[in-house]
């Protein structure tokens, strides 16, 4: 172990507390500097650095921590991925969509994101967009986050916790409060399905599954 690596005080090296920040904050602060910035991105330029930063922190567990994929929640597709996707798909879609009327009563301002924008920036680059948002999102907060956190803290559902809050809250940068209700469910019932089978097959596949849902919502509804 390397000098830039040793333990912190915490019990967290100082790589996988980078790596932790990286994959908590990495997100929310590049949409928010471009928007104090007021850059506007191609959207393939966004994509593509969605995936910088989650080959930064695969580079950090790989290549400094020592560790293996498994250990950012990579795991072999099994059969019994089948029932949780399903599962995560369904309730996480409910989340978004059933908690319409609840925001409508409740007067929380909403962007009512569903689409990705798929009649300005194609169908071809919303796809992409939409598994991209799936893989990333899920890696760095369920199978990364969570694992370092139950490493640090002892609990799984703590960890969970954690990263359900710290989900949530990467979504505030531009999102509105009735967003940030539905987001907050979303993320509950993706950290449930990943605690129970410690897997990112299932929550990448719902996750990608309700983003497609709303790209082909918004080309043929």
């Amino acid at each position: 172990m390397t000098a830039a690596d040793r333990t912190t005080r915490h019990g967290f090296s100082r790589t996988t507390t980078a790596g932790l920040a990286i994959a908590l904050f990495g997100l929310p602060l590049l949409s928010g500097a471009t928007r104090a910035l007021r850059i506007d991105l191609h959207p393939l330029v966004t994509i593509a650095a969605q995936w910088a930063l989650l080959g930064l922190v695969v580079g950090l567990a790989i290549g400094v921590e020592g560790r293996s994929l498994r250990s950012l929640g990579v795991r072999r597709p099994s059969r019994r991925d089948a029932v949780p996707l399903l599962v995560a798909a369904v309730f996480g879609f409910l989340a978004l969509a059933a908690t319409g009327p609840l925001i409508d009563a409740l007067g929380l301002p909403e962007r009512r994101v569903t689409g990705l924008d798929v009649d300005r920036v194609g169908v071809g680059v919303a796809v992409a967009s939409a598994i991209t948002i799936g893989v990333v999102e899920e890696a760095l907060y369920r199978g990364y986050a969570i694992e370092r956190l139950t490493e640090y803290t002892g609990s799984a559902r703590l960890a969970g916790g954690l990263s359900v809050a710290a989900f949530t809250l990467s979504h505030a940068v531009g999102w509105r409060l009735g967003d940030l209700l539905q987001v907050s469910l979303a993320a509950l019932v993706f950290t449930l399905a990943y605690l129970y089978r410690r897997s990112l097959i299932p929550v990448v596949g719902a996750h990608i599954a309700i983003w497609l849902f709303g790209v082909l919502g918004a080309v043929y509804g």
